[in-house]
């Protein structure tokens, strides 16, 4: 028996089930929604158009000159380097001789010396000619060769490691976590209680051993540095100032430079129990460590200034906390755990007014004391650690849930490294992957 069609106010019979919707249509409004679909459908090409258009009007050359405007500051400051060095060098070089020239000006001196002695007390005998000779001799010689060739000055050629400078691949492909399955390598790392890591284009940073460790794109271990402070409970990559950021749970947030050389307080933010940061073009985002989570906001431009605020229930509500965030494409990923139940959900913000975007709920618990970490991935998705069920989630740019791939063990923390390499941290190791 045939029922009627679902629209609204028809009163015809349906005379078929569209496979989209599974709705039962009487042909007349079977047609009218097919019609909508090819009107929907026209609407994709006419934003296909006009992003071609959009592209054919882009000016090549000025994208390359705005980017090139980094690549020749690395230019200026190498020849600066360069320049300094090799000024260093020319100082040393005017001292070495110096002190050439000084050294054998004393030994002519000192032969002199012994020599007007010998003649004053006329005591001089055959034996103590052919000595004087052959010092004489040898300080003449050195004289000689000082003049003719100077000292010795080795050089080695100046070579270029190609990892200076990387530069972004246009890859088509996504991270596709359902198909992790050759380890380009892995590496022992005992974790501790906040697994804290993070990169840039050239290296990762993580922590171990009351050490931090710093790894470059061959996966080697290139320099530590011993950490005196309270513990690392996250870091994040700041391409602005081309600092890390690290925070801890009593000292407060510090700045550190790519190469471990420098590590300093930051002073202009107070000290808190600092729970996660992430870092925007111009803006620090943090949280704390406690119920009914605030995000703080602070400008990287001019030392840290505080910008906002962002207070409970505006973020949070009574009993809901931030556990993690991240930053990518003027988009924050929260996770939030709320309590009484324990449950948690991501919720994608905007980064520059936090108003919601979308909310996801991850659909399992988390009571225990260690956090549930995101991190972004390429084209503005998204990949949640959940730890305690094993599994590694990763989300779309606009909140769904993409694949759900259970690790081999328990993960705690993974970032990706450049554009091809995903870092995943467990308790016992960090394991590399190609994507």
């Amino acid at each position: 028996m045939s029922s009627q069609c679902v629209t609204e106010i028809c009163k015809r019979k349906s005379r078929a089930q569209c496979h989209c919707c599974s709705k039962d249509l009487c042909f007349d409004h079977l047609k009218e929604h097919q019609n909508l679909t090819n009107i929907q459908l026209n609407t994709f090409i006419d934003e296909l158009n006009a992003t071609t258009d959009q592209l054919l009007k882009i000016n090549v050359l000025n994208v390359i000159m705005n980017c090139r405007q980094k690549l020749d500051k690395w230019y200026d400051d190498c020849h600066v380097t360069i320049d300094r060095f090799y000024k260093e060098k020319c100082q040393e070089l005017q001292l070495r001789c110096l002190e050439r020239v000084d050294q054998k000006q004393k030994e002519i001196n000192q032969m002199k010396l012994k020599i007007g002695e010998l003649i004053r007390e006329d005591d001089a005998t055959y034996e103590d000619i052919p000595p004087l000779i052959l010092t004489i001799n040898d300080i003449k010689r050195d004289v000689n060769q000082f003049e003719e060739k100077g000292i010795m000055v080795g050089v080695h050629p100046l070579t270029i490691n190609k990892n200076l400078v990387y530069i972004e691949e246009w890859v088509m492909s996504n991270v596709d976590i359902s198909s992790l399955s050759f380890t380009l390598q892995t590496i022992d790392c005992f974790d501790g209680p906040w697994s804290a890591m993070a990169c840039n284009n050239h290296f990762l940073l993580f922590n171990q051993y009351s050490n931090l460790c710093l790894m470059d794109r061959q996966l080697n271990v290139v320099k530590q540095s011993p950490w005196i402070y309270s513990c690392i409970s996250d870091m994040c990559w700041s391409s602005t100032l081309n600092n890390f950021i690290i925070t801890t749970e009593k000292d407060g947030v510090f700045l550190v430079n790519e190469n471990l050389t420098s590590i300093k307080s930051i002073q202009t933010i107070e000290k808190k129990n600092w729970l996660s940061c992430t870092c925007s073009d111009s803006a620090l985002f943090l949280t704390t460590n406690e119920d009914s989570s605030n995000i703080f906001q602070f400008n990287l431009l001019s030392s840290f200034r505080p910008i906002k605020q962002w207070n409970s229930p505006e973020i949070c509500k009574s009993g809901e906390s931030i556990h993690n965030l991240a930053y990518n494409n003027g988009t924050l990923a929260l996770i939030i755990r709320c309590k009484p139940d324990y449950n948690l959900k991501i919720e994608l913000r905007s980064s520059t007014t936090l108003d919601h975007l979308c909310s996801l709920p991850l659909n399992f618990i988390n009571s225990g004391g260690r956090i549930i970490r995101v991190c972004s991935l390429k084209y503005d998705e998204w990949l949640v650690i959940a730890h305690n069920t094993s599994h590694l989630l990763q989300i779309s740019k606009d909140g769904k849930l993409k694949f759900e791939h259970k690790y081999k063990s328990t993960p705690h923390n993974a970032v990706l490294f450049g554009s091809n390499i995903l870092a995943i941290r467990t308790a016992a190791c960090i394991d590399f992957y190609g994507v």
